[in-house]
């Protein structure tokens, strides 16, 4: 009876091994070939992600299929106690921020920042900052200015949904219109130094501004994100002048599929600036003004409307950025409201393993030159000053190489077409020509830059770039005022031991041509930081610029200071 059973378990088990080489297939697929798991570098978007995988796709013809079949175990593990997950101390948090400096030429410096520390739903604080010079220029007297800005900001974080933030800032300016020397002042108006005084030629510039916003926080990329802002600026100036300007901004995006297989992000974004002016001065202007009796007046009101929709998509290992951007423009001519339509087109792809990344781009947009912008770039303007909207094309080719892991290049050639491009020019109603007005040309412009950057663990870092600048105004041989020919920049940072950190900076600028046919000469400079941190609280630090003393001209008849230096610390109150 044990054989007989023991031939028959025998035989059921050969049946069974017999059904199973049947239905199993013992095919072997070889796949030859090189495969490289790649994340595209990419603007972040707003869907989840997804891994691709790039290798070749093999078909075969042979199917199979899987029964599941579930394993019963006796075992039954004994119960474990829960841990406790003891989390890592908390960092010491450092919510304020004293720095405090004095130079030559009697130029203090200031800044204060403190603000809340952890909080998930709200953040909020103050900053504090000035900066001015009360020195003297030989044959040329005082060039004082000043700068001096209170900030208070807050955000908070509405049921993890929505991000509420806003800020108030006021700024002060001051500064000097000082570009005549003593036998000017003489010659011209018949006067000396101390007949005169600094309020005759001092302007001063106040401004306010607001800002308020709303971003939901929601990351699908397949529901619908939006972003809103407002702002609300108020400057008055000497000679009672005053710019409002009020800015509504705005964008909503949303995640979709394209092809079945491409993603990709639509993007609608929107502006409208609204100015009001005024400009009333009455019989007081800048020492030196000709015309007079003065009866210059003046109010209106400017728009501009934008709208920029685009798509950001991944399509066969390019990147792109398709879109526009159009508006009204009823800032250059108030009298008549222009439409506007620029492209806004940029390609980019990766090559070498990311470590090569070529974009191509054409774009263009059009900017208001206001009252504080122009001021901003000039601070030797005239009051009042006339004011357009410039349009720009631009055609740009990008290249970034990284070498290495510490040496990282960049080369970008940009041709642009402008229409009222913004330049200054020396005002002929003033007669110490030491007051600019705007000066706006159509103008071709051609750059080409280039710079390399090699980083060691944060210890050293080397830069070194220039650009070169080709212009062409609608008149042959007229070339645009105070714009350079090229421009270079080296640069070295030193950290040693988070104790001593050093920078080193030299530029060189190239000729520009002035007023009067005169050519301003080449600019160069050298500058240095050293900073020495005590402790995690205290440091002390001493600025040095323009250590080439000389004395440079970036704009006609205003010479600069041969050499600044600032000694000063920096302190801060740690908390728990």
């Amino acid at each position: 009876m044990k054989k007989i059973l023991f031939i028959g378990l025998m035989g059921l088990m050969g049946t069974m091994v017999y059904a199973q080489q049947e239905e199993t297939y013992n095919e072997s697929v070889l796949v030859k070939g090189s495969f490289r798991p790649v994340i595209e570098q990419a603007e972040k978007v707003q869907f989840p992600a997804v891994i691709t995988d790039t290798m070749t796709r093999f078909d075969h013809t042979f199917q199979y299929s899987i029964t599941p079949r579930r394993l019963r175990s006796t075992y039954e593990p004994s119960r474990i106690k829960a841990a406790r997950i003891l989390g890592e101390p908390a960092t010491r948090l450092y919510s304020n921020y004293l720095r405090l400096g004095m130079g030559n030429y009697w130029s203090p410096l200031a800044d204060l920042y403190w603000s809340s520390t952890r909080d998930r739903e709200k953040t909020y604080g103050i900053r504090i900052n000035h900066r001015s010079s009360w020195g003297t220029l030989p044959d040329y007297g005082k060039n004082l200015f000043g700068l001096t800005g209170v900030t208070l900001f807050g955000k908070y974080i509405l049921a993890d949904k929505l991000q509420l933030s806003t800020d108030l800032n006021y700024e002060h300016d001051h500064n000097l219109y000082y570009g005549f020397t003593d036998d000017k002042l003489q010659v011209t108006l018949g006067k000396d130094r101390d007949d005169i005084s600094v309020g005759d030629y001092k302007a001063k510039y106040n401004v306010f501004t607001w800002n308020a916003g709303v971003k939901n926080m929601q990351l699908d990329g397949y529901k619908l994100g939006y972003n809103a802002n407002v702002r609300v600026s108020d400057l008055w100036a000497s000679w009672n002048q005053n710019e409002f300007n009020l800015n509504l901004s705005g964008d909503i995006h949303y995640g979709f599929m394209m092809l079945r297989e491409v993603k990709g992000v639509a993007y609608l974004q929107a502006e409208w600036d609204a100015y009001k002016f005024s400009y009333s001065p009455g019989g007081e202007m800048p020492l030196g003004y000709s015309p007079t009796p003065l009866t210059i007046n003046y109010k209106g009101s400017r728009n501009i409307v934008k709208l920029n929709p685009y798509v950001d998509f991944m399509y066969s290992g390019l990147l792109f950025h398709a879109g526009f951007t159009t508006g009204w423009d009823g800032f250059t001519d108030p009298s008549e409201v222009t439409f506007r339509f620029f492209p806004d087109v940029v390609v980019s792809k990766s090559l070498m393993k990311e470590a090569l990344v070529l974009s191509l781009g054409l774009t263009g947009g059009f900017d208001a030159n206001n009252w504080d912008v122009i001021r901003r770039i000039n601070p030797y303007v005239v009051s009042g000053a006339y004011q357009r909207a410039t349009r720009h094309y631009d055609l740009t080719g990008h290249a970034r190489w990284t070498i290495s892991k510490k040496l990282e290049a960049n080369a970008e050639i940009r041709y642009t077409s402008l229409q009222d491009d913004l330049t200054f020019t020396l005002d002929p109603s003033y007669q110490l020509d030491n007051v600019y007005t705007p000066l706006y040309f159509d103008n071709k412009r051609l750059i080409m830059g280039a710079d390399i950057a090699f980083v060691n663990d944060e210890m050293l870092t080397l830069r070194f770039g220039g650009h070169y600048y080709y212009n062409k105004t609608g008149q042959s041989g007229i070339k645009p005022l105070y714009r350079p020919d090229w421009d270079l920049l080296a640069s070295a940072d030193v950290n040693y031991n988070d104790k001593w950190l050093f920078h080193l900076e030299g530029q060189l600028l190239g000729k520009m041509q002035g007023d009067n046919n005169e050519e301003l000469p080449m600019r160069y400079g050298i500058n240095a930081e050293v900073e020495y941190r005590h402790n995690r609280a205290l440091s002390f630090f001493l600025k040095m610029d323009n250590l080439a003393f000389q004395r440079y001209y970036y704009w006609s008849n205003y010479p600069s200071q041969k050499g600044l230096f600032i000694l000063g610390l920096t302190y801060t109150m740690p908390h728990k």
